[in-house]
């Protein structure tokens, strides 16, 4: 028979830890098409890494209500590319990345939406829209336009990085970066400024001063493109702003500390 103390230390031994338990969870808003490049890309890049992450695709219609309660599970975000049957889900997720400090990384539409999103908590707008919604946007509700290049196939982009900036960090501050991309929209001219005295900087140019790549200052980890860095991953080596996210993700990379 135990005695009563070892009775009682028998049951505080923590029960053994499932490695699957430890693995963190990423969210990837979009319809997801299997057929579509940088879907299957995205796809092929988190199935290589499923003994460190598990991930999930959540359609962006289902975000529309209670969209905290159903990301609250997960350590990580990413706008995947679009085209998403709900603006007002993707935007729901976002906002919640950002107003919560979850890493967040949004590619191609997820640059275009993450724009909106920050555009309306700031203006404080009931509605905000895509330009190809609503042409006749007022100034002050125009967030996006189309960029001075765009092509729905796929065709290389050039930036610079901004020294200092978590941009800078990850890239080794190299220059220039080439990226894929078939983007249509960035963000308005006129907005720039305004969204850079609030914490949402570009953190990349092209040779022409074009924005290409953004992050939000007041997160540890909240970065927008305006390519698909999925299409670059490479066999041997993680993109490095891939790696940087799932890095965030698992707060394990000392550029974060």
């Amino acid at each position: 028979m135990l005695h009563a103390r070892n009775r009682f230390l028998l049951l505080i031994v923590p029960p053994a830890i499932n490695s699957a338990d430890m693995k963190k969870k990423i969210a990837v808003l979009g319809n997801i098409n299997p057929q579509y490049e940088p879907h299957y890309s995205m796809n092929v890049f988190f199935d290589e890494l499923k003994d460190r992450f598990d991930y999930d695709w959540l359609p962006t219609e289902i975000l529309d209500d209670g969209a905290a309660q159903i990301l609250k599970n997960y350590q990580g975000i990413i706008a995947g590319s679009g085209p998403y049957k709900s603006k007002d889900g993707v935007i729901n997720g976002i906002r919640y990345a950002r107003k919560n400090n979850i890493p967040f990384l949004g590619t191609c539409s997820g640059f275009g939406y993450a724009v909106l999103e920050f555009g309306q908590s700031l203006f404080n707008l009931p509605n905000v829209y895509h330009p190809y919604e609503r042409p006749d946007l007022e100034p002050g509700e125009t967030f996006l336009q189309p960029l001075d290049f765009c092509s729905p196939d796929m065709h290389a982009i050039t930036f610079h990085p901004l020294a200092g900036s978590l941009t800078g960090r990850i890239y080794g501050d190299a220059a220039p970066v080439y990226e894929e991309s078939h983007c249509y929209y960035g963000i308005k001219k006129e907005m720039v400024d305004i969204f850079d005295k609030n914490g949402f900087i570009v953190s990349g140019r092209s040779d022409d001063g074009e924005p290409k790549i953004m992050e939000y200052n007041k997160n540890d980890f909240f970065i927008i493109t305006l390519f698909l860095p999925q299409l670059k991953q490479g066999l041997t080596k993680t993109h490095p702003l891939l790696a940087a996210f799932c890095s965030a993700v698992e707060k394990e990379s000392a550029i974060f500390s």
